[in-house]
């Protein structure tokens, strides 16, 4: 028996969208800054230091997207939480209804 109303859920819609191996707005703010430093600084030492942070940024993106494609989204989060939430029931809480 068959389900003829079936709907094909494409695999680029459940993809995170990933620019060089890393998240694609992060990529592109490191590309911007990078550019900075190459071009609009007009010094060989910026364009030096341009360069590293490109690829240095580059890597590390790109090793982040591996570990975990929303980092940026999810990261920043994450961090909020406390390690450790110690116990503390009371007899004197007040009472919840379950719905």
């Amino acid at each position: 028996m068959s389900n003829e109303n079936t709907t094909p859920i494409h695999e680029s819609l459940n993809r995170p969208i990933l620019m060089m191996g890393g998240e694609r707005n992060l990529v592109l703010m490191l590309a911007v800054v990078a550019g900075v430093f190459i071009f609009s600084l007009a010094h060989a030492w910026a364009a030096a230091i341009g360069i590293a942070m490109w690829l240095i940024g580059q890597w590390a993106l790109s090793r982040a997207a591996a570990y975990d494609s929303q980092l940026s989204m999810t990261g920043a989060r994450s961090l909020k939480y406390k390690r450790y939430y110690p116990a503390q029931a009371t007899p004197f809480a007040p009472l919840r209804e379950l719905k």
